[in-house]
């Protein structure tokens, strides 16, 4: 499977919903998203999955249930969990 258009889906999903990239090295494959109002949450991309993973005050932990992937999937998720709306 070729990540590529997942991952471009995944970030039209994330920027209609005000969500923007981490800075990363060059050497990971992992992709971070942030958005403005919810620092201690992030969409982790990897291997075309995405994942929710939340500060807890010492880890970033990931909901089980809060993975998915395909860009609907992610679409849904920040909506009911993030109400962020489409800008």
């Amino acid at each position: 499977m070729d990540g590529q258009p997942t991952l471009v889906g995944y970030l039209r999903v994330l920027e209609a919903h005000g969500w923007v990239q981490v800075p990363r090295s060059s050497d990971t494959k992992i992709s971070y998203f942030v958005r403005g109002t919810n620092l201690l949450d992030r969409i982790e991309v990897v291997r075309g999955r995405w994942a929710h993973r939340h500060f807890n005050g010492t880890d970033w932990v990931r909901n089980p249930e809060a993975r998915g992937a395909d860009a609907a999937s992610l679409d849904v998720y920040l909506w009911k969990s993030f109400r962020s709306g489409r800008k």
